[in-house]
């Protein structure tokens, strides 16, 4: 099956859903990712950046078993001041080239613009008559919520999470300390949580926006 994950900047895919990634390519699906920004200009002034930035998504898609890769090179953190039809027809370009059924997107309920419009546009550039996907997840992505995230679908990772820790690794540059959202440990604590909630061990959450039975 194909499977299409957008993110909005390199390392929200394996924050979000690494484990799950690697869990999806390891039963035979085909992964696709799509980075929109560049992820980095807004953070650094070294140029440099960009690029080490593209290296650790590459690295890290390795390790989770992605096998195609597609760089937007939108500018990090200023998606607002891009054109809304650009992006789409964008969007809309890649889902054609991928033909997914299934696609996962970041969430909206968090303060990040670029995670809520990578999320409105996806939605715009999969819809009916428009393209083949038949199921759409939202991830969370570990930072600030102005909404608490409300998952209803959530991912048994407990033999897969170890990926998840060792392709975030490859983001070193990103790692931060506990307590931050963006360390080790609370990517480790959040899958506790997430496995709490769901009776498993370990488990990563989504939410289920859209299915389509045919």
């Amino acid at each position: 099956m194909n499977i299409l994950i957008f993110a909005a900047h390199p390392d929200d895919e394996v924050l979000g859903m690494g484990a799950t990634i690697k869990k999806l390519s390891g039963q035979g699906n085909t992964i696709s990712l799509c980075v929109v920004t560049e992820g980095a200009s807004a953070q650094y002034s070294n140029k440099k950046m960009i690029q080490k930035r593209k290296n650790s998504c590459l690295s890290a898609g390795k390790i989770l078993g992605i096998k195609n890769f597609d760089f937007l090179n939108y500018p990090d953190m200023k998606l607002d001041t891009v054109s809304h039809v650009e992006i789409n027809k964008s969007f809309e370009k890649i889902i054609k080239k991928y033909d997914p059924r299934i696609v996962y997107i970041p969430t909206n309920t968090d303060l990040n613009k670029d995670h809520q419009i990578v999320h409105d546009s996806v939605l715009i550039a999969a819809r009916p008559f428009k393209s083949s996907v038949k199921k759409i997840f939202s991830y969370e992505i570990p930072g600030s919520s102005k909404i608490q995230f409300d998952p209803n679908v959530y991912e048994n990772i407990e033999k897969d999470f170890i990926f998840k820790i060792k392709s975030f690794k490859k983001y070193d540059s990103e790692i931060e300390k506990f307590p931050h959202p963006r360390s080790l440990d609370f990517l480790d604590a959040l899958s506790k949580i997430r496995g709490s909630e769901s009776g498993l061990k370990k488990a990563e959450a989504f939410k289920l926006i859209k299915e389509i039975i045919d």
